[in-house]
């Protein structure tokens, strides 16, 4: 391990330091007023009712307190841990006694009884997350291995056949593949289901062979029935692109467990996508069928399955080619997969139309037909949406974050240029942090981050801790203005209410991006431990800023603004994954390993840190990157092992 010590003293810490830790202190007192405001005294949520029967809404609950460890395994309090403990003890309970229409509750096994991948991603964030937070709590490694084992190809559940390499159906989940009668799931008004008025005034019609003329006409409940009959045909059962998420669960099983039943699951079903892949001229399809075969069920086209091309398009198609690609990587080492992913990413370029210094690409994929409806994108001059070549809803990227993932998996100098190619040359929003509160699946930073990393943006750091506290302040004064009684009572309460606000903190202390928010996992250059308590995270009083990136490794600065002496343990990758290879830093050098402090035959997955109170270090650390087996273990019993 690479040992060193900070000698710079500092009279004051850096604006970026004190706010950071700020943000830390400020999420732990909000949190304890969230709980007391929005939460039962048993731990339980307020939703939903007790008469409530419907599919919708665990999810939802769930995001209300799903990133609470991933802060303390930050450097948050350990009171956050233990609330989103409660909290989520407490939705187990509630849901388990909810009913659906399919005679069973909603969570069944402590999971989603059946569910798209869109919606159970978003809910096993938290699962995802608990492993970086507490991975040495048995209830969190077993629920890991329990979740996951329902999609291996012995499981008495039937979601995947190993032999054809597919998962059966879109929803699946801890009752099995559900094959049809999209009509139990009702309307959306009665159940939260996908009946006539599911979005498609903004989607637009799904498919453009049928008796409608446009997607208007979906939402007169008189065509419901029709509607599920066409979803019955060709939606209920059979693969789908947004099932390669599950490889997040999987991932996820084997950090706990560094089982290779759970990494060839990943590798196996990525490999099938591939050949899929292959099979359709370098497009994915978005949707196979039970034999294997694309378009078994869309009368042989490869468009027109459920979160497919058609229905919602590259926001929905590129989280599973993004998340997969990911996984793929990290447990293998091997970056050669990520060229499923970029693939993807190719076409739409390759597709795309310039509209002055920007390129416009395609969302979306159908027949020809009516494209008169309310989504977005570039428009022929009667307002229709421009169709070219089966390809529609042109418009930039920088609402989705894949692109970007792409270039921060591989840090090649040609994905850098993929992402220099899709800039939004009408904008200077990358040089702006989002002062909103930002979108969850996009984040909204990546752009100012990335120009911050790259030197143009200095003031990144200082901006979007202001921009997060700011966030969690506007919450805390609405909660204040209602009283302790939600204004509005439904699934969505806790999620809009959610007061911490934790991606300034990824950026800046682990060099990290938002995770795909409908299922993946996070993704980072450096992770902290604090050895003394023997937790993970920043030690109190310690702040930590990754201030540059690239493919031969990173820069960073450890500050000590405590009143007490400190060490900080830096492990190299979220998972210990990668390996620092030399560190050249302005502190002094402790015990060298063999080979020496800095030399190229050094290599360490951690460094240690002593931060003597009101001092700093900066250090530029060189970087093998997917070099080791990643686990979920902390450093010091990797050291035991």
């Amino acid at each position: 391990m690479f040992e060193l010590a900070a000698r710079r003293s500092v009279a004051q810490p850096p604006e970026w330091a004190t706010r950071q830790r700020a943000l830390f202190d400020l999420f732990e007192s909000a949190v304890e007023e969230f709980v007391a405001d929005y939460l039962g005294d048993d731990g339980e949520p307020l939703w939903p009712p007790d008469d409530h029967v419907g599919v919708d809404g665990y999810d939802d609950i769930i995001e209300g307190f799903y990133n609470w460890p991933l802060v303390y395994a930050m450097g948050g309090d350990e009171s956050l841990l233990e609330h989103a403990q409660d909290a989520y003890e407490g939705a187990l309970t509630r849901f388990e006694r909810a009913d659906t229409p399919h005679g069973h509750p909603m969570v069944v096994d402590e999971f989603e009884q059946c569910r798209d991948w869109f919606h159970l991603g978003e809910g096993n964030l938290y699962t995802y997350n608990m492993g970086l937070a507490a991975p040495d709590d048995d209830v969190v490694r077993e629920r890991a291995e329990r979740f996951a084992d329902m999609y291996l190809g012995d499981s008495e559940l039937h979601n995947y056949d190993a032999e054809r390499r597919l998962v059966r159906a879109p929803m699946n989940g801890s009752a099995g593949p559900e094959y049809s009668d999209l009509s139990a799931f009702g309307t959306q008004s009665t159940f939260g289901g996908y009946g006539a008025d599911y979005r498609w005034a903004s989607h637009g019609l799904p498919w453009r062979d049928l008796e409608f003329d446009n997607a208007t006409e979906l939402l007169d409940l008189d065509n419901e029935e029709r509607l599920f009959e066409i979803y019955e045909e060709r939606c209920s059962k059979g693969d789908i692109p947004l099932n390669l998420a599950i490889s997040s669960l999987m991932t996820n099983a084997y950090l706990h467990t560094g089982e290779e039943e759970y990494r060839e699951w990943v590798t196996e079903y990525l490999d099938a996508w591939r050949d899929r892949v292959e099979r359709n001229d370098g497009i994915i399809p978005d949707n196979v069928g039970l034999s294997g075969e694309i378009g078994e069920y869309t009368n042989g086209e490869w468009y027109g399955g459920m979160y497919g091309w058609s229905w919602g398009g590259w926001h929905y198609v590129g989280v599973g080619t993004t998340t997969a690609a990911e996984n793929a990587t990290l447990l293998t080492g091997d970056r050669d997969h990520l060229d499923f992913h970029r693939q993807q990413l190719d076409t739409l370029i390759e597709n795309g139309i310039e509209q002055g210094d920007t390129l416009y690409i395609p969302h979306k994929y159908g027949g020809e037909g009516d494209y008169h409806y309310n989504g977005s994108g570039l428009r022929e001059d009667d307002g229709e949406i421009m169709w070219r070549d089966g390809w529609y809803e042109f418009k930039t990227h920088r609402d989705d974050p894949y692109l970007f993932h792409l270039w921060y998996m591989s840090l090649d100098e040609a994905d850098r240029e993929r992402v220099e190619r899709l800039r939004d040359w009408g904008s200077r929003e990358w040089k702006q942090v989002d002062m909103r509160p930002s979108s969850k699946h996009g984040a909204g930073n990546e752009w100012p981050w990335l120009a911050y990393l790259e030197g143009e943006f200095p003031e990144f750091p200082e901006r979007v801790l202001e921009a997060n506290r700011n966030h969690t302040q506007e919450l805390l004064d609405g909660m204040a203005e209602e009283g302790r009684e939600p204004d509005v009572l439904n699934e969505d309460y806790l999620r809009d209410r959610n007061p911490v606000f934790h991606r300034g903190l990824l950026n800046l202390t682990m060099g990290a991006p938002q995770p795909v928010y409908y299922g993946g996992m996070v993704m980072a250059q450096v992770r902290h431990f604090d050895p003394e308590r023997e937790r993970p995270g920043l030690p109190e009083g310690v702040s930590a800023l990754v201030e540059g990136i690239d493919a031969e490794g990173i820069d960073l600065t450890l500050v000590n603004g405590g009143s007490r002496d400190r060490e900080v343990l830096t492990q190299a990758g979220a998972y210990g994954e990668h390996a620092f290879t030399d560190v050249d830093s302005d502190g002094d050098p402790l015990e060298a390993d063999e080979g020496g402090n800095g030399s190229d035959e050094s290599r360490s997955d951690a460094l240690r840190v002593s931060l003597p109170s009101g001092t700093r270090v900066s250090l530029s650390a060189g970087m093998d990157r997917f070099v080791d087996d990643p686990t979920y273990a902390f450093p010091w019993d990797r050291a035991e092992n």
